[in-house]
């Protein structure tokens, strides 16, 4: 989980950063994307929508994750 200190303007700190990149890789890897292709891209632009949105829950962001196409 994020720390409490998670941005209201949503901003995100290096360990939000971190979270978020490892919630992206395991997805990534579990659907065997490749880096730099457009879904990899599509992924990595829902994490931060998800985060810009207020969600600040790995749980969440990562079923969120999961359930896009």
């Amino acid at each position: 989980m994020l720390n409490a200190h998670a941005s209201d303007n949503g901003a995100a700190y290096p360990d939000d950063l971190v979270l978020l990149k490892r919630i992206y890789d395991q997805v990534c890897e579990e659907r065997g994307i490749g880096v730099g292709s457009a879904e990899a891209s599509a992924l990595a632009v829902g994490a931060m929508k998800l985060f810009s949105a207020g969600i600040f829950d790995e749980d969440t962001i990562s079923m969120r994750l999961r359930r896009m196409r």
